[in-house]
């Protein structure tokens, strides 16, 4: 028996190895004459014998589209003569109709004869899947503002099984326009002249960013269409034609900003309004700091469109903004787009105060004309904070000494100890101003040692500011270069970068703005802080402004004293 094994064993081998020595015989041939251009097909290549190498189908996608191959082997003995066959399997979409000779193959030294077939044009009477499988396109507006929104839908229909099934991004003529997709598809079900259809629906936010015409162009589905009979024993995928449907071309006028529009930002939407928040049951006194929070709303735009919110400076109220938040909220409406930004003013002053009106313009693409999203102005009342009612004779000069600690930026989480401490503060400032009374009544020449010396705390946050320049830390400078301003120009109010940049020399301001701009860029361009950094150490080594105003009220204090 082990015998026989073994000889049979050799037989085979030799006939496999007497087998490849030969030439292989190559056929080709496809699956069935009739071939749409939207429809696949199966070529097939089978091999009797053994093949030099394994094929190099590249050739083929010069014309058409491969979506799959497979290979498989047998191999047989019958009355003692031994075959081997290979079989190759390629499912194709042809790019276009036409004419076409399938190119002679090669595999290693063998080759496959070329194959002439033609593939058809598709139409209604060669595809009986033309009714039961179909794409709809359509837009919300046939023109739109550039830089508004465009809602553009896109519709597959299907009566049949499909599996497999992809469907491509929407492509535009302008390649700077933003496509953003609006949830989950939605999946729904409607009756057609009779027919029962699935829908699956896919909606998309478009923005051009040109005028003139913007063409979407055909969106492109694939999938396979399932056989309604398949057969038990044949579980292979390529009983079922793949299928290429596409979706009509949508062209869109976009019209250019309006000559009527002066303002600088654009701003075109169907709904936009500004929202004024304070905490419930806020007072304003002396020292403590209020949080505002405004948040710019606008349908049809995204949160990057949306401009920064000027706040205008007020005179008695210190104000410190934090980064904006941006958020876009989409549904199958659109996009609305979302700026908050929160805002800790600290009152300086006692007695009624007037917070000025905000206003924003923007273009109403409904109505077509100019609108205007405001916040009224506000009357509030400022109560005189506690530590500095004890002491009204000096209060003018306590603010002038206290102004580098309010210059700080506030913490968003204040307790009541602070309060506490800061009355301690405040008495030994009160003890200190006394002694140093005291010290100019004996020598006048001491005033101006005081005066040229470095304010308290300064020398520290231009090490923090260095030390966020080495760090790039964009976020970091920009809040130590506020706090470095408030101390180097104490009577001053500074806000922002933009307060700052006013008060220095044009090659510094330049760095600060070119800061500015990376803060709020869309962009992700890498910041090197080397410049700003360079600039600072630069004009922080001149004369400090405002010296002789200081000494002036130092004399003054010493003739009180």
């Amino acid at each position: 028996m082990v015998n026989k094994t073994l000889f049979l064993s050799l037989f085979l081998l030799l006939n496999l190895f007497s087998g490849s020595a030969n030439a292989a015989n190559i056929r080709v041939f496809v699956d069935r004459q009739n071939i749409n251009v939207d429809e696949s097909f199966n070529l097939v290549f089978e091999a009797d014998g053994s093949v030099d190498s394994d094929p190099d189908f590249s050739p083929l996608s010069i014309y058409f589209d491969i979506l799959n191959r497979s290979q498989s082997s047998n191999m047989t003995i019958i009355n003692g003569n031994f075959s081997r066959k290979t079989v190759w399997t390629l499912v194709l979409l042809a790019k276009q109709a036409g004419n076409y000779a399938i190119p002679s193959i090669e595999f290693g030294n063998d080759k496959s004869p070329s194959l002439n077939i033609k593939i058809h044009k598709s139409s209604s009477t060669q595809s009986t899947t033309d009714t039961n499988l179909f794409l709809e396109a359509e837009i919300d507006h046939s023109s739109v503002y550039v830089q508004a929104q465009l809602i553009y839908t896109i519709k597959l229909f299907r009566s049949i099984g499909i599996q497999n099934a992809s469907l491509t991004e929407p492509e535009l003529s302008d390649a700077d326009a933003i496509v953003e997709k609006l949830g989950e598809d939605n999946r729904y079900q409607i009756t057609r002249n009779g027919v029962n259809f699935v829908v699956i629906e896919r909606r998309y936010a478009i923005f051009p960013q040109q005028s003139g015409q913007l063409s979407i162009k055909p969106v492109e589905f694939n999938g396979q269409i399932v056989a309604q009979r398949r057969s038990f024993f044949d579980s292979s995928s390529f009983n079922n034609t793949t299928k290429r449907i596409y979706s009509k071309q949508i062209n869109i006028d976009v019209k250019p900003v309006p000559a009527s529009f002066k303002n600088k930002t654009w701003l075109p939407s169907s709904e936009l309004k500004l929202v004024d928040e304070w905490p419930e049951d806020a007072t304003f006194i002396v020292g403590e700091p209020v949080t505002r929070t405004i948040t710019l709303l606008a349908n049809g735009l995204t949160a990057a469109q949306l401009p920064e919110i000027a706040v205008k400076n007020i005179t008695g109220i210190k104000q410190y903004p934090d980064q904006p938040s941006l958020n876009d909220k989409k549904d199958k409406n659109g996009i609305i787009g979302i700026r908050q930004e929160k805002i800790a003013f600290i009152p300086t002053k006692a007695g009624p105060l007037t917070l000025p009106e905000l206003n924003i313009s923007w273009w109403n693409t409904q109505t077509e004309q100019i609108e205007y999203a405001r916040i009224e102005a506000k009357q509030v009342s400022i109560q005189a904070s506690a530590s500095v009612t004890d002491q009204p004779e000096i209060s003018e000069s306590l603010e002038t000494i206290t102004t580098p600690a309010l210059n700080a930026t506030p913490s968003t989480a204040q307790t009541s100890n602070f309060w506490f401490y800061s009355s301690i503060v405040l008495l030994l400032a009160l003890l200190s101003t006394l002694t140093l009374l005291f010290n100019l009544k004996r020598d006048k020449t001491i005033v101006v040692k005081e005066v040229s010396k470095p304010k308290p705390g300064i020398k520290n946050i231009s090490k923090k500011f260095v030390s966020a320049c080495h760090q790039e830390n964009k976020e970091l400078c920009k809040s130590m270069l506020i706090e470095w301003a408030c101390q180097h120009w104490p009577d001053g109010n500074f806000n922002n970068l933009a307060d700052v940049a006013e008060k220095v020399d044009a090659d510094f301001r330049q760095q600060i703005n070119i800061l500015n701009q990376c803060l709020y860029s869309q962009t992700n361009d890498d910041w090197h802080s080397a410049e700003l950094l360079s600039c600072f150490e630069e004009y922080k080594g001149k004369p400090l402004e405002g010296n002789k105003n200081k000494e002036t009220r130092l004399k003054t204090l010493h003739k009180l004293a």
